[in-house]
């Protein structure tokens, strides 16, 4: 009989960073688990993964040759490449920088003299995570910036950002833009007739678009306390409530 593993962070989790999709381990995880694990969340994704880059974050997880190269050749079976592994522990992190995994690193344009601690929020560049695909249902998707999708997002599928969610397609699943609690976060797309809309804490239902016609560009955002839900306006781009 198996061994059933629980613990308090027992999951593989996938989010979307400004570095792109980062698949996190569960911290105690035999690699048995840990592999059926992944596997099924690689392929609960349906072609969400295929042909994409993923890095491995260890977490707390210490790290493991053996463990690694079995990662790499189930990622691989699936069409998905390894980018690199990291660890939030630094003496982890050395040792998979010994085995020939760097480390992210995030760079910043800024202009000569410019101080960016003293920028304000509002203004300050944000990241954002294109995703050049539709998303089946069973796909989840999560950035700490804004997301952009060229492509669906079905029934069943999900999108959570920091920011914005820009579809170039159709939402039919659950978007929930500003979910560290912005309210000047908007999701817009060609059509929504979505699962959930959410914006930072506020649930909208979905919007009656019997007499928009099939393709009218649609803009979500916060109004007085409400979601409210209409027709796209050139002039109103960029706008914050």
């Amino acid at each position: 009989m198996a061994e059933r593993y629980q613990g308090a962070d027992d999951q593989v989790r996938v989010r979307g960073t400004r570095d792109g999709l980062v698949l996190r381990l569960p911290a105690e995880a035999p690699l048995p688990v840990l592999l059926g694990m992944v596997r099924g969340s690689i392929d609960g994704g349906g072609e969400f993964f295929q042909q994409s880059e993923l890095v491995i974050d260890y977490g707390t997880r210490a790290p493991n040759v053996e463990e690694i190269v079995a990662l790499r050749a189930l990622l691989e079976e699936r069409g998905v490449r390894l980018r690199t592994v990291i660890s939030n522990v630094p003496r982890h992190g050395e040792l998979l920088r010994s085995w020939g995994y760097q480390p992210l690193r995030i760079v910043s344009h800024v202009e000569d003299g410019a101080d960016v601690s003293q920028q304000p929020a509002g203004d300050a560049e944000q990241s954002a995570l294109y995703v050049r695909r539709t998303l089946r249902s069973g796909a989840s998707v999560r950035a700490d910036g804004d997301v952009v999708v060229l492509g669906d997002i079905n029934a069943g599928a999900e999108v959570l950002a920091a920011g914005d969610v820009i579809v170039w397609g159709a939402i039919r699943g659950t978007v929930h833009a500003g979910i560290d609690g912005d309210f000047g976060a908007i999701i817009t797309a060609l059509r929504l007739t979505p699962t959930q809309l959410r914006i930072a804490t506020i649930f909208a239902r979905p919007p009656d678009q019997r007499d928009l016609g099939p393709d009218i560009p649609m803009v979500a955002r916060v109004h007085n306390g409400e979601i409210i839900v209409e027709p796209w306006r050139p002039e109103r781009r960029g706008a914050r409530a």
